[in-house]
């Protein structure tokens, strides 16, 4: 069964635009200040308030900090102690409420994501000791370009498979990563089966980051649609508005169409 999967912020206009759509499943996308003082009271509120209507929530982490993209081997002392911190108050958070957290190990391209054995051994040893902050409350996100994607031909070996990990499965990105061929994604999905527990669902023509409305970019969705029945899910679709929902709305009623 195909569910309406949504995101937004923890805004009120976004909160009250997608409740109209009657969402199944609700991914909060954080940002730094939404886990501190009064705005996590309000984080925590938003959380029991969806449960309460009977939706499934998610959460993801910050993508930034001061500005920056966060890495979890950021050269910054700062922002490598952020990314530790806020990861877990959300362990605690989400294990308070039952639910999940939706996190990258890297964003951008950088040096400390380049593909290469210091930089896996690196991340996975970082992995490690996020791990030990709450037993299955991470979903570990692909980006597009360096270790932790599908550009990385050993990533599922060398992360994904010792460290059983469960995995958020960017459609789009892995899509990118493979230079738009539809047959390396459907191969990948099904490979990566037993440890995807979630995906965003987004188009792409596969050659940078565009955040589609499903049906408009190259995506071949009648072969992942068998995929998406058996796990929770969100459009994560570029809004022309954010306090707007329409083209995720669109995106679902175009996979109901196939």
């Amino acid at each position: 069964m195909l569910k309406l999967g949504v995101k937004c912020s923890c805004a009120p206009e976004q909160l009250y635009d997608r409740l109209q759509y009657k969402p199944d499943i609700v991914e909060l996308h954080l940002i730094e200040d939404d886990l501190f003082g009064k705005k996590r009271k309000q984080l925590e509120n938003t959380i029991s308030m969806l449960l309460n209507l009977g939706i499934e929530v998610y959460l993801h982490h910050p993508t930034k900090y001061n500005g920056s993209y966060l890495n979890i081997i950021h050269e910054q002392t700062e922002h490598y102690l952020f990314f530790h911190l806020s990861s877990r108050i959300l362990a605690d958070i989400c294990l308070t409420h039952s639910i999940k957290c939706v996190i990258h190990p890297h964003y951008p391209l950088t040096n400390s994501s380049l593909i290469n054995q210091e930089n896996t051994n690196k991340i996975v040893n970082e992995m490690k000791k996020m791990l030990s902050y709450g037993e299955d409350v991470f979903l570990w996100e692909n980006s597009i370009y360096g270790v932790f994607t599908a550009q990385n031909p050993n990533w599922f070996e060398d992360i994904v498979k010792p460290l059983h990990l469960q995995l958020a499965y960017d459609i789009s990105h892995a899509f990118i990563s493979f230079r738009g061929d539809n047959q390396l994604l459907l191969d990948q999905i099904i490979k990566l089966d037993p440890y995807i527990q979630y995906f965003h669902v987004v188009d792409s023509e596969g050659q940078k980051h565009d955040g589609l409305e499903l049906g408009t970019g190259g995506v071949v969705w009648k072969s992942i649609i068998p995929f998406l029945e058996k796990r929770p899910y969100i459009y994560e679709v570029v809004l022309k508005d954010e306090n707007n929902a329409v083209e995720m709305v669109a995106s679902h009623q175009y996979l109901l169409g196939l």
